[in-house]
């Protein structure tokens, strides 16, 4: 397909259930292609974005989870998204040894999670 076609609603439906089957059966690489390919023709796919952080996040890439989290106001017009990709990045903050941006997000989540209460 060339990356000049649109895909239509229909056919970005389609790949949204075939990477969710294959994150389902832990097929993880091939649920990051499928998603990869999703952001191709709609870059603003919020789920398809944080698709790709959750199978980077699977796959132990720590470090590309944090590069895919970098812009966090990408995910603002889903907030469940992004208070679970805030939640990966500051696991991937962790592994990476960088342990107080890591107790920080997870104080400025627990502080917003009080306040919505």
């Amino acid at each position: 397909m060339n990356p000049t076609e649109q895909l239509n609603s229909s056919d970005i439906e389609t790949l949204k259930i075939l990477a969710f089957f294959y994150f389902k059966v832990n097929l993880f690489d091939s649920c990051s292609r499928t998603v990869k390919v999703m952001l191709k023709y709609d870059n603003k796919n919020v789920w398809a974005k944080g698709m790709l952080v959750r199978c980077s996040d699977k796959l132990s890439d720590y470090k590309q989870v944090v590069t895919q989290t970098e812009d966090m106001s990408f995910f603002d017009s889903d907030k469940n998204i992004q208070r679970s990709v805030l939640l990966l990045r500051a696991r991937a903050l962790l592994k990476l040894g960088r342990e107080a941006e890591s107790k920080q997000l997870v104080k400025f989540l627990t502080d917003s999670g009080r306040k919505a209460m």
